[in-house]
């Protein structure tokens, strides 16, 4: 049994436990402000979708960014903080990818239209926008997804801009936004993140099935290298 963790965001909790339950075994928590230690007993974190992290983690102060929950940058700082002392699998949904980003030392864009003229937010609050993306070449997603090209939904505004220490970009949408990254080999995570929402996909495309395929193997590895350490 593979028991993962993700950090609350609200109303769409359900959304992520449905996702992540179609992992054979998988038990899913909701962590939150208070509830950061129960990670302590998990074999993986998600890091979920949600509003813009606060610009003076990474060094900018501007006007467009309006929907900033400076608490909940926080509490997902220190779950990456906790997660990276226990060498749990990170996996980040949209603010996640993110949120981890700025966690490594990164830099994110503003306001992607405003910048460049980008358009990767939703067309409303119940209809995402859909755009091409391009996996990268050895990635570890693109093992898991077994495909170079596909369409994946968007509903952000600001992405990855300078990636952070120890990450590298997994793929690109056709504009080159950053639309995922991962960690390298030297990191003692596995780290793992998209922009684009796997849960709101329908679980047979690969661009939802292989997210999961890939956190699902790499909780494996770590329940497997707990055991061995452990005797178990």
């Amino acid at each position: 049994m593979h028991k993962i963790a993700i950090s609350d965001c609200g109303k769409k909790n359900d959304r992520y436990r449905a996702y992540f339950s179609k992992l054979p075994g998988a038990e899913v928590i909701v962590v939150g402000e208070g509830t950061e230690s129960a990670i302590e007993n998990c074999d993986g974190l998600v890091l979920t979708g949600g509003g813009d992290v606060a610009p003076e983690l990474y060094g900018d102060w501007p006007d467009e960014t309006v929907h900033v929950d400076s608490a909940r940058d926080g509490v997902e700082f220190k779950l990456i903080d906790l997660a990276m002392k226990k060498s749990l699998p990170v996996l980040g949904i949209c603010r996640g990818l993110q949120v981890l980003n700025v966690y490594f030392g990164g830099t994110l864009v503003l306001d992607l239209e405003k910048y460049y003229g980008r358009k990767h937010s939703a067309i409303s609050e119940d209809e995402d926008r859909y755009h091409g993306v391009r996996l990268i070449e050895g990635s570890y997603l693109k093992n898991f997804i077994r495909q170079e090209t596909g369409k994946v939904n968007s509903a952000h505004h600001q992405a990855a801009d300078r990636i952070g220490s120890g990450l590298r970009v997994a793929a690109r949408a056709e504009d080159g936004t950053v639309e995922a990254i991962e960690g390298n080999d030297d990191l003692p995570s596995r780290i793992v993140s998209v922009q684009w929402h796997p849960e709101r996909i329908q679980f047979d495309d690969p661009f939802a099935r292989g997210v999961l395929d890939l956190f699902g193997s790499c909780l494996s590895n770590y329940h497997d290298k707990v055991n061995y350490v452990h005797g178990g």
